[in-house]
């Protein structure tokens, strides 16, 4: 068993240790001790959870091996340290008249006070997303996919208010207890849904900025540049012509900081309306810059990021089985192409050149739709067991008599 395995085992045995004492100096017959010993043995478990989740993302970052299980592990430690701390106040606050109902009802609530808390950091990244969009098609000129940034935006704040007109709606239209618990129910549901999406643009936001701001060793063997569209006389976009020219600054900084030169890979196939491959006026570029011929490795086959990747790798180990290899793209692109890159097995850095800022808005929406569809199973399965869970909750709370006094009854 690895070194982080044994860590993680001796947590979990110290906090069901620990739980066992508490428990066995506890009045259980007294509600106020009970309940406090639940509420802080809840705190504990809670944040056993939040450290195997922030072990298991330092331990992808440390072997390279990035993916989206990094962002669903980053949303659900915001939402357990944001309700650990919740929980905190709440036992300090009701130290003294601290019941069941009261743990209870905080859990119910956690989902709809997360979502609330967020609320100003969501509305704020969305109209930011929609004025940068207007600002691109006043620039770009108007294509489908420059609405991608306002869609989705516009989806954010039809969330927010019509969480927040449902919740109105039906606080008016629904009394008494059996119609109030329908209105939880719908209430819970709504907040469940809209915590699991918040936590998960976070988390994307925070993964992809700090893809972007990471700087590699300078030991590699390689770099790869990833190809985009090229102008129709074949030379390079200021886009493309971005990520040659942050691959050819990383290989001039490593060479003078370990005498070490890198080999270009520069890789992407000819699109149909292209008069060359993109590798190919890739390398034009690169050995106008300077750069000798044998130090570039073609690879003009691939149409896609995935491509890019298992064609650059076989180019690779042609030449070196073990290499250290880093990959050039734009900024908003690194997280999703070094996912791509251990998919396919190459542990991998990434280096990210800018882009426009009204630019790099939509971009960033995009990668985060492309994560999310391309992970959607796993997603739908997570955001059904979450209501599923809530759900059953809410049932027991009523069976149970525990949501009488949140429901004012």
């Amino acid at each position: 068993m690895k070194k982080e395995g044994v860590i993680y085992l001796i947590v979990t045995l110290l906090v069901i240790l620990l739980s066992f004492i508490i428990l066995r100096h506890t009045d259980l017959g007294n509600n106020a001790e009970l309940s406090k010993a639940i509420q802080v043995i809840l705190i504990i478990y809670l944040t056993r959870v939040a450290y195997g989740c922030a072990l298991y993302i330092q331990k992808q970052y440390k072997e390279k091996k990035l993916s989206y299980g990094i962002i669903m592990n980053l949303g659900l430690f915001i939402f357990i340290i944001i309700n650990i701390l919740r929980m905190i106040n709440l036992l300090i606050v009701n130290w003294h008249v601290m019941n069941i109902i009261d743990i209870y009802n905080n859990t119910i609530e956690s989902f709809s006070f997360f979502a609330m808390l967020t609320l100003p950091c969501i509305v704020i990244l969305s109209i930011y997303g929609i004025i940068t969009n207007i600002v691109l098609i006043k620039k770009e000129g108007f294509a489908p996919r420059h609405l991608l940034g306002i869609i989705i935006a516009v989806l954010a704040l039809i969330g927010l208010l019509g969480s927040q007109t449902i919740y109105l709606y039906t606080y008016k239209l629904l009394v008494g207890k059996d119609q109030m618990v329908i209105k939880k129910l719908i209430d819970i549901v709504v907040n469940v849904t809209l915590t699991y999406f918040y936590t998960l643009i976070l988390a994307s936001l925070y993964c992809n900025l700090r893809a972007a701001k990471h700087v590699p060793k300078y030991d590699k063997d390689f770099v790869i540049i990833l190809g985009c569209r090229i102008r129709k006389d074949g030379s390079l976009t200021p886009l493309l012509k971005g990520r040659v020219d942050k691959a050819i600054e990383f290989a001039n900084d490593q060479y003078k900081n370990s005498k070490k030169k890198i080999i270009y890979v520069p890789s992407g196939g000819k699109g149909t309306d292209e008069c060359i491959a993109e590798a190919k006026a890739i390398e034009k570029y690169l050995i106008e810059k300077g750069i000798a011929k044998d130090r570039i490795i073609v690879e003009d086959k691939s149409t896609s990021t995935e491509e890019n990747m298992k064609f650059s790798k076989e180019k690779i180990f042609k030449v070196k089985k073990n290499p250290n290899i880093t990959v050039a793209t734009t900024n908003y692109h690194v997280f999703r192409s070094l996912v791509i890159a251990n998919n396919h097995g190459l542990k991998c850095e990434g280096i990210g050149s800018k882009t426009i800022w009204y630019y790099y808005t939509n971009a960033l929406i995009r990668e985060f739709v492309v994560n999310f569809f391309q992970e959607r199973r796993k997603h739908i399965a997570l955001i059904l067991l979450m209501n599923i869970s809530a759900v059953i909750l809410v049932v027991i709370g009523y069976h149970f008599n525990l949501i009488n006094l949140y429901l004012g009854n």
